[in-house]
């Protein structure tokens, strides 16, 4: 891409063809198939960092390094597919800390305006799969390249959006989560209660009930949820096995 001994790798039309191809097919899968719940409240604890700390472009070390330096990392970066990640080691972090050295560079501005696509669709991807930390990272290289943009407004919001959507249900499966852990518990007491109450009535009567009443017992304590299959099948064949 430069004038020198050692020319950079450029990225063709044809890359961009390719990705961009890659991306909407991408895309496509995950939204057929939704995103997943696991790791569901990791994310919603990372995407809430994500929201309230702001996010550098350029790492202080890629910030801090030369001309040459950050030109000689950008030529290995692209030539290594290392095009926006990852982070503090990619090209566009490299151009950008570049252009901040040398803004008049046409060489620099011509490696950006080629990198923002496949920013753009890294992004988008980021968001499909919630990864929302990915997601701000990306938004931000992609405002320091070009804050003027057309696509960073539609981002910031579908950012912020897939976040709201997010944590909302996060909260609804831990209210789900409590309710399920209640009922099962208050199952468990209503279980114990009904076996030291019949327990107890049988003591007073002197002996254990006819074998008969004691299953209908039992099978109305299966089909009112006390016990479950199992315990049912299992409680049924002791007794049959006395009797």
């Amino acid at each position: 891409m430069y004038a020198s001994s050692n020319p950079q790798p450029r990225v063709t039309r044809m890359h961009l063809f390719v990705l961009v191809a890659m991306g909407v097919a991408l895309a496509a899968c995950n939204k057929s198939e939704g995103p997943t719940t696991a790791g569901t409240a990791s994310s919603a604890t990372a995407a809430a960092a994500a929201a309230a700390k702001p996010v550098a472009a350029v790492s202080e070390a890629v910030a801090a390094m030369s001309a040459d330096q950050l030109r000689e990392s950008a030529s290995a970066a692209l030539r290594d597919q290392r095009l926006y990640a990852p982070a503090g080691n990619n090209a566009m972090e490299y151009y950008l800390a570049l252009r901040d050295k040398a803004p008049s560079d046409p060489a620099v501005a011509s490696a950006l305006t080629d990198l923002m696509p496949y920013a753009l669709i890294a992004t988008e991807q980021s968001i499909q799969r919630e990864d929302f930390t990915e997601a701000q990272r990306l938004y931000a290289l992609m405002e320091k390249t070009d804050y003027q943009a057309p696509a960073l407004p539609r981002l910031k919001k579908t950012i912020a959006d897939a976040q709201t959507a997010l944590a909302a249900r996060t909260e609804q499966d831990k209210v789900k989560a409590e309710q399920d852990t209640k009922t099962k518990a208050d199952l468990e007491k209503q279980r114990v209660a009904q076996q030291a109450a019949a327990q107890q009535a049988a003591a007073q009567q002197g002996g254990p009930r006819p074998l008969d009443e004691q299953l209908r017992e039992v099978a109305q304590l299966h089909q009112s949820g006390v016990l479950t299959d199992e315990e049912f099948a299992a409680a049924k064949a002791q007794l049959l096995g006395k009797g």
